[in-house]
């Protein structure tokens, strides 16, 4: 065997001895955070750019190595691969900062290329080790490079273009899921849920932690965030998955806030409109319901079916002509 062959079996993980890498693997990611953090000032940016870069690629090669199981990532494999890919975009960011870049006030262009590269890398485990999670982060950091291109390019200080680009954006990930439903149905779940937190993106921005310029939600963007919110929550409930549930009622408790936020001490438009909707489907649920018709008597002992009888000593023969 090869140096470069036996290399690469030595850094593939063995199926059982996988949960031991992965977990040592989070242990060893979160001492050497603590360390970037407590000796930022004491090294250079340099050496922790290295340390990341090294200790990151290690464990995302890992996890990009490891075999599945039956087709499908075990679970130490989406640890390393999540563990991995956090700290390869840490350590593209310090790359910036070695670069000229200033981390304190990290520019639009900075996340741009970071977040970008970040997700081309996830997005090679997303569909060459059938990783879910890879693809979720994938899509998440591709949210983050879409908004920072158009700041970069276009140096918008109005919410109203980010907004549409994270409408835009959940719509091209809700397609997309759709068409990865039948081959990778997973796959398509993370896409719903890459799409909700875009929605969620938008009712964020009008809150008072994060807006900029102070400014409400159109009432165009309080129906998306609230149909959103809507359609997630059932989406969840009848394909039995947790994570566009959840999702959806973020969305609409973002919709409370955003809308809550707007002061007006009265019913009209949203809790009128809302509280008569509701009230008018609970009230056709529970209305009286129509008596169903009897069930026809039972055959006697003896009795023959109704096909098979005769009428006065005429077999009588019913035939189903489908032409």
């Amino acid at each position: 065997m090869s140096l470069a062959g036996g290399l690469r079996e030595l850094l593939r993980p063995p199926p059982h001895r996988g949960p031991l890498i992965a977990a040592g693997a989070v242990v060893l990611a979160v001492g050497i955070a603590l360390e970037e953090v407590r000796l930022a000032d004491k090294v250079p940016d340099g050496v922790h750019m290295a340390i990341l870069l090294l200790v990151g690629g290690l464990i995302f090669w890992l996890g990009a190595q490891a075999p599945n199981e039956a087709g499908e990532p075990p679970a130490y494999q989406s640890i390393l691969l999540v563990t991995g890919i956090a700290m390869l975009f840490a350590a593209l960011l310090l790359t910036a900062s070695v670069l000229g870049a200033d981390l304190g006030d990290v520019s639009a262009g900075t996340l741009m290329w970071t977040s970008a590269v970040t997700a081309g890398l996830a997005l090679w485990p997303a569909f060459e080790r059938n990783s879910a999670i890879s693809l979720l982060m994938a899509a998440i950091l591709g949210g983050v490079a879409l908004l920072s291109a158009w700041s970069f390019v276009f140096d918008a200080s109005s919410p109203a273009p980010y907004r549409w680009l994270l409408a835009f954006y959940s719509a091209f990930l809700v397609l997309s899921a759709l068409a990865l439903r039948e081959p990778a149905r997973r796959h398509a779940e993370v896409l719903i849920d890459a799409g909700g937190l875009a929605i969620a993106g938008i009712g964020a921005m009008s809150l008072d932690i994060f807006a900029v310029n102070q400014s409400s939600l159109p009432g165009i963007w309080e129906v998306v965030l609230l149909g959103a919110g809507f359609g997630l929550v059932a989406f969840g409930a009848l394909d039995r998955s947790p994570g566009p549930a959840y999702l959806g009622v973020l969305n609409l408790v973002l919709f409370i806030f955003v809308v809550a936020e707007s002061g007006d001490e009265t019913l009209f438009w949203w809790p009128l409109t809302l509280i008569a909707i509701g009230a008018v489907m609970v009230i056709a649920g529970l209305r009286p319901r129509r008596p169903l018709p009897p069930e026809p008597d039972a055959y006697r002992a003896g009795e023959a079916p109704l096909a098979a009888r005769a009428d006065e000593d005429e077999l009588v023969i019913r035939v189903h002509d489908d032409s």
